[in-house]
C-alpha cells in the first residue's frame, strides 16, 4: 500500500497569520469584558451592599425618634451623613462620596424635598415629620484593567435601597375635641406645663369674644397661657383649618398677636430633654404678668376630626361590654374601700380611698394570670391618701367612671345627718370660699369678686361653705345673672397631701392594651355622661401622680352655640367650666383670699384623649405623648 504525503500549499501560512491577527483584538476584547464585567460585577454589589447597611444604619437612628415612632430625640443631619459615609467607606471605598440620600415615611413612600447627600451637614437640622427610613443611592466609579486598550478610561455602577420602620402614628400628648371653644388647652398655673409630642386642637372657636387678626390671621385663643405660666410644646401643634372674617385662625392668644404667625410649618424642633425650651418660645405680658408658650411649629391646616375612640375599630365602652375575669360572672361590689387591695368588678357606690391601695389586675383574684383588671366605678371614685408615704398603685388595670363623685363643692347637695347627698350633677365650676377675690393677672387688672356668698350660689345646702363662681358671659364680658358655679363635676378626683404617690398603668394584655405589650387605656369616662376628672385639683393636693396609658374623657355632648361658654375669674378672662370633657390639673392660681395653690406633679405617659385640657396651681404637669393613629389614616392604635 502506497501512503498519501498532503503538502501544505504555500499561502497556507500567510492565512493563519491573518486569521490570528484578525482573532487577537477579539481575544482581547472578549478577555477585557470577561476581567472588567467580573471587577464591574464585584464592585456594584459592593456598592449595593454599602447602600443597604447604610439605609439600615440611618433607619436605626430614626426609629423610636419623635419624628417617626417613639419619643426620643431624632439625630441631625450631620450625625446622618455622618453614618451613611462612614457605612459606605467601609463596604465600597470607590464610592466615596458619590452617594445621596432621600428620607422616606413608614410605607416606603419618599418625602418630598428631604433629598440630602455627602455635603449637607447642616447639624442643626432635624430629619422632617414622618422619616421613618432612608433611600440610599450609590454610584461606585472606578478604573477598568483591559477597556482603557479600547479607548473606555473609567467605568460606573450603582446600588439602592431603602429601609424604613413601622409606625403607629405620631407621638402625640393631646387631642383636644371640643369644636368650638377657646381655650382647648391652656396653662393656667404658676407651675410648668410641658407636652412631648404633638397637640391637635379641634375647635374653630364658633364664638369669637377672644380673636383678633394680625397680618391677616385671626388669633382664635385655642391655646393660651395665663397667671404667669409657661406652656411648653416639643412637637407641632395642628390646629383647625377653619376661617373667620375671611382670614385663617391661627390657635394662640391674642397677647401674641403683635408677634404675628410665628413658626408655621409640621415638625422640626428639639425633644423634650434636650433644650430648656423648644424652638419658638414666645412671651407676652397678660395683665402684668408674663407668660410663656413655647413649641416646634404650628400647623394650622388640620380638619376638625370625631372621637377616636368612638370611630370604627376602637375597643368597646366598658359600660357596654362585661367587664369580668375570664371564667368568672361579673362581680358587683356595694361597700366603699379606703385602702387595701382592690378587686375588678363593678362598684356601686361613691369609692374614696385614704390610705394606700392597690389595684389589682386579674391574675391576684381569680388565677387568670395577666389578664387586666377592669374597673367600673358608677358614682366616681376619689383617690386622697392623706399620709405622707402612701401610695396608690395599679398595674395592667382599667379604671372607668360615670357620674361625678358626691363632693360638696364637686356636685350641688345638702348636708344632712349622714352626710352630703348629692342632688345634682355640677356645670364644671368650682365651688370656693365667700370671699374670694379674682386674681388681678386673670381679672382685667384688678380684682373682682370671685363668689358673692348668697344663698342662691352656695354649692353645698343650707350649710355650705364653698360657693359657686360668678359668670361671665364669653361675649359680653358681663356676669350673667343667676348664673354660678355648681361644682367642678369630677368622677374621678387623683390627689394626695405632700409626698403620697399615685401610679396606675393601663392593661397590657385584653382588648384595652397597647401595641406589643405596652399600656393602654388606662382611664376612661362614660362619653354619655358628663363629667370632668381632676389631678391634684383640690385644695391641698401636693401628690406625685404618674399614669402610664391613655387618657380618655370626651363626655362635653354638646358642642353647639348653647355650650357652656362662660368664664370664671374676673371679666378679663379665667378658666373656660364645661360640665364634661375637661383634664383639670392643678388648683388655685393665687386668688386672694382664696384657697392655697396646689403643689405636687401629675406625669402623663401617653395620648390624652379630653375636650379640654386646663391646669392651674402650682403644680408640674408633663404629657410625655405616645404614638397614636388618629381616625382617616386607615388603622387606630394604643401605644401607652
Amino acid at each position: 500500500m502506497i501512503g498519501r504525503v498532503r503538502r501544505r500549499r504555500p499561502d497556507d501560512r500567510g492565512a493563519i497569520l491573518v486569521l490570528f491577527a484578525v482573532a487577537t483584538p477579539i481575544l482581547i476584547g472578549m478577555l477585557a469584558i470577561a476581567l472588567d464585567l467580573g471587577y464591574g460585577f464585584v464592585q456594584t454589589r459592593r456598592a449595593q451592599n454599602a447602600a443597604d447597611f447604610a439605609a439600615f444604619a440611618a433607619a436605626q437612628q430614626l426609629n423610636g425618634s419623635t419624628v417617626c415612632n417613639g419619643s426620643i430625640a431624632p439625630p441631625n443631619m450631620q450625625q446622618l451623613v455622618d453614618i451613611v459615609q462612614h457605612v459606605v467607606s467601609d463596604n465600597a471605598p470607590s464610592i466615596g462620596s458619590a452617594w445621596t440620600g432621600q428620607f422616606i415615611d413608614d410605607t416606603g413612600k419618599p418625602i418630598k424635598g428631604s433629598n440630602f447627600s455627602s455635603t449637607s451637614s447642616n447639624a442643626a437640622a432635624s430629619p422632617p415629620p414622618g422619616a421613618c427610613g432612608v433611600l440610599v443611592d450609590a454610584t461606585p466609579v472606578w478604573s477598568p484593567f483591559f477597556a482603557q486598550i479600547l479607548g473606555i478610561n473609567t467605568l460606573t455602577g450603582n446600588g439602592s435601597s431603602d429601609v424604613s420602620n413601622s409606625i403607629q402614628g405620631q407621638p402625640i400628648g393631646i387631642v383636644a375635641l371640643n369644636k368650638v371653644g377657646p381655650h382647648e388647652t391652656l396653662g393656667g398655673g404658676s407651675g410648668q406645663f410641658v407636652v412631648s409630642g404633638d397637640m391637635v386642637l379641634n375647635t374653630d372657636v364658633e364664638n369669637q369674644p377672644w380673636s383678633v387678626s394680625s397680618q391677616g390671621w385671626e388669633f382664635d385663643d385655642a391655646v393660651d397661657a395665663k397667671t404667669g405660666s409657661n406652656l411648653y410644646v416639643y412637637g407641632t401643634i395642628h390646629a383647625n383649618d377653619g376661617t373667620y372674617h375671611n382670614e385663617p385662625l391661627w390657635p394662640l392668644d391674642q397677647c401674641f398677636a403683635s408677634q404675628g404667625p410665628v413658626g408655621k410649618g409640621n415638625g422640626g424642633g428639639p425633644a423634650y430633654g434636650t433644650a430648656p425650651t423648644p424652638t419658638n418660645a414666645l412671651s407676652c405680658t397678660d395683665n402684668g404678668a408674663k407668660v410663656t408658650v413655647g413649641y416646634n411649629a404650628i400647623d394650622p391646616t388640620v380638619a376638625a376630626i370625631n372621637d377616636p375612640l368612638q370611630s370604627a375599630g376602637s375597643p368597646p365602652s366598658p359600660f357596654n361590654t362585661s367587664i369580668a375575669c375570664p371564667g368568672m360572672n361579673a362581680v358587683t361590689y356595694s361597700s366603699s374601700p379606703s385602702s387595701g387591695t382592690l378587686l375588678p368588678g363593678e362598684y356601686t357606690n361613691p369609692v374614696k380611698i385614704t390610705g394606700s391601695a392597690r389595684f389589682d389586675d386579674c391574675s391576684g383574684y381569680a388565677g387568670e394570670g395577666a389578664y387586666p383588671g377592669i374597673y367600673r366605678f358608677d358614682k366616681g371614685v376619689w383617690i386622697d391618701p392623706q399620709t405622707s408615704g402612701e401610695t396608690v398603685t395599679g398595674s395592667n388595670v382599667l379604671l372607668a367612671t360615670n357620674t361625678p363623685y358626691p363632693l360638696a363643692g364637686n356636685v350641688p347637695g345638702s348636708n344632712g345627718s349622714g352626710g352630703f347627698v348629692a342632688s345634682g350633677s355640677g356645670n364644671g365650676a368650682p365651688c370656693l370660699p365667700k370671699g374670694t377675690m379674682t386674681s388681678a393677672p386673670s381679672g382685667d387688672g384688678s380684682p373682682e369678686p370671685e363668689v358673692d356668698g348668697s344663698a342662691g350660689s352656695a354649692c353645698s345646702g343650707t350649710s355650705s361653705t364653698t360657693y359657686g363662681v360668678i359668670a361671665y358671659g364669653d361675649s359680653s364680658f358681663k356676669q350673667v345673672t343667676g348664673l354660678y358655679g355648681t361644682g367642678d363635676n369630677l368622677s374621678l378626683i387623683v390627689g394626695g397631701v405632700s409626698g403620697t404617690t399615685v401610679a396606675l398603668s393601663g392593661p397590657t394584655t385584653g382588648g384595652y392594651a397597647g401595641s406589643d405589650g405596652a399600656a393602654g387605656v388606662a382611664l376612661y369616662q362614660n362619653a354619655t355622661t358628663q363629667a370632668n376628672y381632676g389631678f391634684d385639683a383640690e385644695s391641698g393636693d401636693a401628690a406625685s401622680i404618674n399614669i402610664t396609658g391613655l387618657v380618655y374623657n370626651a363626655s362635653l355632648t354638646n358642642y353647639g352655640g348653647s355650650a357652656p361658654l362662660d368664664y370664671w375669674d374676673g371679666t378679663g378672662g379665667g378658666i373656660p367650666f364645661y360640665a364634661g370633657g375637661t383634664l383639670q390639673a392643678g388648683y388655685g392660681a393665687g386668688w386672694s383670699d382664696g384657697p392655697a395653690p396646689s403643689g405636687g406633679t401629675v406625669t402623663i405617659n401617653g395620648t390624652c384623649i379630653v375636650d379640654d385640657f386646663n391646669t392651674d396651681g402650682g403644680t408640674t404637669i408633663t404629657i410625655v405623648g405616645h404614638p397614636f393613629s388618629l381616625p382617616g389614616a386607615g388603622r387606630l392604635s394604643f401605644i401607652g
